[in-house]
């Protein structure tokens, strides 16, 4: 039920800011506004996505945990939704959460708030590094 009414709160906001601007400068300027910050979001949402995706690759590739790399995709994920979705102020919010510095903000409050609740465990796997792997192969359909 809260999520229905944060979702109607929103929307009042947004289309009460687009009459505004619509009032200050024209219905054509605050729809070409608003059309030319989803295009210009919408390539910054790829850029970010693919520097993302590349720093995770690398991680995982060490043979590390790609905790901040998932965190930072997910904040890609959430600022694409919001340009995609008509009004200002969430095209605000999701340009902001494209910036990198905003990303460590949010990274870092969420993990402070969740530290407490979370345990990671690992396993003793390691993934071989360089493709390489060390020669034993079990094939399992010929053996029984």
């Amino acid at each position: 039920m809260r999520f229905f009414a944060v979702f109607a709160l929103v929307a009042l906001a947004e289309m009460a800011t687009f009459f505004w601007v619509e009032s200050r400068i024209g219905l054509a300027w605050a729809l070409g506004l608003a059309l030319s910050t989803a295009i210009v979001g919408s390539v910054l949402v790829r850029r970010a996505g693919v520097s993302v995706l590349r720093r995770l690759r690398q991680r995982v590739g060490e043979g590390q945990v790609p905790g901040r790399e998932l965190s930072d995709g997910a904040a890609v994920l959430v600022s694409g939704a919001f340009l995609i979705s008509p009004g200002f102020i969430t095209d605000i919010l999701g340009f902001l959460l494209l910036v990198p510095a905003v990303r460590a903000l949010v990274y870092r409050q969420v993990s402070r708030r969740f530290s407490s609740r979370v345990q990671v465990f690992t396993s003793g796997f390691q993934p071989p590094v360089g493709g390489q792997d060390d020669g034993d192969v079990i094939d399992v359909e010929g053996y029984e």
